[in-house]
């Protein structure tokens, strides 16, 4: 499982304190002469400087100063900016990286992630026997209903139960056979039109449709698998028996902004592929 936003608590820099009202409305960052915070005179809400100096990267992001694939100003710019030590940002910095929120590439900078990139969501992959990525095709069946979220569809994507939502079926193949039951829902008020475009452009998934079209970044996920057995539904979409050995994930993706983007129920046969997870 992905997280994205951490818990930790540490001592911040004697000294330096979160200030808003800087240039041009951003929150900016001012020196004091407070005592040295810790976690016993700050109680559970502390939250160290970089871990602020992130949140403020973070909502550049969200709001557009820096997209997808683009460049961040230097640590050294950013910490005059911010009025603080190039090592608080520094800090920041890092972890974003380890969030795969950016990616860091030596001698060129530091770039905001992008689905063509190094992103968190590629770790998961469905593969052969031989350990061989398989390429998904194009849907052998895809079709979409748009209704009222229902209990468990409004808990995941935190909607009001009457929210409308998308419910996305299709049957992927893999090697010309099928082999991937995908049940995708997401909210129709953030992503309209969001069937269609996966329809039309069957050599991009949802992630890249989502960040192309809506501006919405996913950057993890979080997921439960379980092994079950083919239904009659099952065994006639995928050409198997009923009572085959499947493999079901449930994703739940989030947004840049911790929001949940979509949820996705996939099943697939295990007698002739894996679900690969590689951790960082």
């Amino acid at each position: 499982m992905i997280t994205f936003m951490g818990g930790r608590y540490t001592a911040a820099k004697s000294g330096e304190k979160v200030a808003t009202g800087g240039k041009g409305g951003r929150p900016s960052v001012s020196v004091g002469y407070s005592a040295q915070m810790s976690e016993s005179n700050q109680g559970l809400g502390f939250h160290p400087l970089y871990q602020q100096i992130k949140e403020l990267l973070i909502q550049r992001v969200l709001s557009g100063d820096w997209k997808p694939g683009e460049v961040l100003p230097s640590e050294a710019k950013l910490a005059a900016e911010y009025r603080v030590s190039q090592g608080t940002v520094r800090k920041a910095i890092e972890e974003m990286a380890a969030d795969h929120l950016v990616i860091r590439h030596q001698g060129k900078g530091t770039f905001v992630s992008a689905r063509g990139s190094e992103s968190a969501l590629h770790f998961f992959s469905i593969v052969t026997e031989d350990n061989r990525i398989a390429s998904p095709g194009k849907a052998l069946h895809f079709a979409w209903t748009e209704g009222e979220a229902n209990e468990r569809e409004s808990r995941d994507l935190r909607l009001a139960e009457d929210e409308p939502v998308y419910r996305i079926y299709r049957i992927r193949p893999v090697d010309n056979r099928p082999a991937l039951i995908e049940r995708i829902v997401v909210s129709s008020k953030r992503f309209p039109g969001l069937p269609e475009l996966m329809r039309d452009a069957v050599r991009m998934n949802s992630y890249l449709i989502m960040e192309k079209h809506f501006g919405i970044l996913v950057v993890r996920a979080e997921e439960w698998i379980e092994a079950v057995a083919a239904d009659a539904e099952d065994a006639a979409q995928l050409d198997i028996a009923e009572g085959t050995p499947l493999l079901g994930v449930h994703r739940i993706s989030y947004a840049l902004d911790g929001t949940p983007a979509e949820t996705r129920r996939m099943r697939f046969p295990t007698d002739r592929l894996r679900y690969r997870n590689t951790l960082r």
